[in-house]
């Protein structure tokens, strides 16, 4: 293996790149001193080239197919770009200012670059381009403000290890297709669209920051899957992660200071999210659309609008998750599906569940408390809770409007003085049973409008009022320790009855839920 060096002076046998590597055999090294030199390089044989010095290429490089090269300590600098269908090494390069649209293009080879740049003028609109079955693995490298994307992969494998996206016109990293990417202890930061976008890939991201963007955070689409562990996506101008059609796994992950949503999934997507923590975003911190979600010890806290929206038949379950501070209804659910298990809705300016058009809610193990408005209001739709606990109300604790609705062996607990009741019934259909209730100086039950309650084992005796009874409503009641007067007008009815009874009632609700 020989050593050829490179020299502009007439002392030396080689004085250009080129003139060296055409008489280099394959495994020799050249070296290359300070200098600037205007030559493109062809390379089809196995080298290693390095600079010693200040050296500067001002030239295109072209690596042939299934040609090992290895270059380190030099800059490429106003040249026709780095073209690789060979194997490339480069470490501690840089690549600046080309001539042409794309700085780099891999096709049909690899690239491996450690400790390297890629810097852009406004004619540069990408950095990198991947394609074509390409392999390429980024080591402490740098890209930034480049016009359209400063990395494009298709059809490729792309490794990111501590590298940094800085401040490109458009997109930090655009997966169009068949891209699997994994992404570690990486930033990206402020690019005007979306900062990662990809379609129909596989990306992996891990203790990454992905933040103050112009547009979206990240962008996933037709059929991605996404794994993201230990990351931080915040502060953008659009909402922080966006999903369509794709599957997501999310731990350990923040999202926060979005000044719209802070994730929204779309498009039957299927997510689950475990240990997250969604913050102080403009509008619903989480979003959820025709599709299946899961969040397991989550915690949704401090927004202006609404915690979570959950719309268009989507299916969602929480488990462990904590939601507090919003200034709208913590939870809304329109036309979906919503279990709440061992959860804690708490501390709100508004309400804590609000559902709609069809909505079937169910809650077990879990608390609600200290809201200003109410605790849950359904609205023609379906409600059935379980050893839950309904703490220090101010408004109506449970309102519900042509619903149906179950309340079981759970706990009304601080009901502060008011007006209004604990569970308000209109036009609905429901049973309450084996449920405790503390003293309270406001009515248990409120039923109006054709509304029929069962109430089972119940002992009301330590409120206000037991109920309000109006408006041809009827209540059935049984195992009730009475100490008040019930509250009813002539068209409604109140009625105490036995075991045999009670099955036939049972039977019929049942029938109809």
């Amino acid at each position: 293996m020989a050593v050829l060096v490179v020299k502009r002076s007439i002392m030396h046998r080689y004085q250009s790149i080129g003139q060296a590597i055409e008489e280099a055999a394959p495994g020799d090294m050249i070296e290359i001193r300070d200098g600037i030199y205007e030559e493109s390089l062809d390379i089809a044989k196995r080298l290693t080239l390095y600079g010693v010095g200040n050296v500067t290429i001002k030239g295109g490089v072209f690596i042939r197919y299934q040609t090992p090269v290895a270059m380190r300590n030099l800059r490429f600098r106003q040249g026709q770009g780095l073209y690789v269908k060979g194997d490339l090494q480069l470490e501690n390069c840089v690549i600046e200012e080309q001539l042409i649209r794309t700085q780099m293009m891999v096709s049909y080879g690899s690239l491996l670059m450690k400790n390297c740049a890629v810097l852009a003028t406004p004619l540069n609109h990408f950095g990198l381009r991947v394609a074509n079955g390409s392999s390429v693995i980024l080591v402490d490298t740098t890209f930034e403000h480049h016009k359209k994307a400063q990395i494009i992969a298709q059809n490729c494998e792309l490794t990111l290890t501590n590298c940094m996206l800085l401040e490109g016109k458009k997109h930090g990293i655009f997966a169009i297709r068949h891209v699997k990417m994994t992404m570690e202890d990486c930033e990206i930061h402020g690019h005007d669209k979306a900062q990662v976008m990809a379609a129909s890939s596989e990306i992996t991201m891990t203790n990454c920051l992905v933040h103050q963007g112009q547009g979206v955070g990240i962008q996933l689409f037709d059929s991605t899957t996404f794994r993201m562990d230990g990351c931080e996506i915040k502060e953008h101008l659009d909402t922080n992660m966006v999903v369509h059609r794709s599957e997501l796994m999310v731990s350990d992950s923040i999202f926060s200071d979005g000044q719209s949503h802070g994730v929204y999934l779309g498009e039957k997507t299927e997510a689950k999210f475990y240990d997250c923590q969604v913050s102080r975003h403009v509008k619903a911190q989480v979003l959820i659309e025709n599709s299946k979600v899961e969040l397991h010890t989550c915690h949704v806290r401090n927004g202006m609008a609404v915690g979570l929206t959950i719309v268009d038949e989507a299916n969602v379950s929480m488990n462990q998750c904590k939601i507090q501070n919003h200034q709208q209804f913590h939870i809304i659910v329109d036309a979906s599906g919503l279990k709440l298990q061992q959860s804690i809705i708490q501390f709100g300016q508004s309400g804590g569940v609000y559902g709609n058009e069809h909505a079937k809610i169910m809650m077990h193990h879990t608390t609600i408390r200290e809201l200003q408005s109410h605790h849950i209001y359904i609205n023609n739709a379906r409600l059935f809770t379980q050893y839950c606990t309904f703490e220090q109300m101010e408004g109506n604790g449970i309102t519900c409007i042509d619903a149906i609705f179950e309340i079981a062996n759970s706990y009304f607990k601080d009901g502060q003085e008011s007006s209004y009741a604990m569970i308000w019934s209109d036009q609905s259909m429901g049973r309450i049973e084996n449920c405790r209730v503390d003293k309270a100086a406001r009515p248990f039950l409120a039923l109006s409008n054709k509304s029929l309650l069962e109430m089972r084992h119940t002992d009301i005796a330590a409120v206000k009022a037991p109920a309000v009874v109006q408006e041809n409503s009827q209540l059935f009641v049984q195992g009730h320790v009475q100490t008040a007067t019930w509250q009813k007008d002539t068209a409604s009815k109140v009625s105490q009855i036995e075991d045999m009874k009670l099955e036939i009632v049972k039977y019929d609700i049942k029938k109809i839920i």
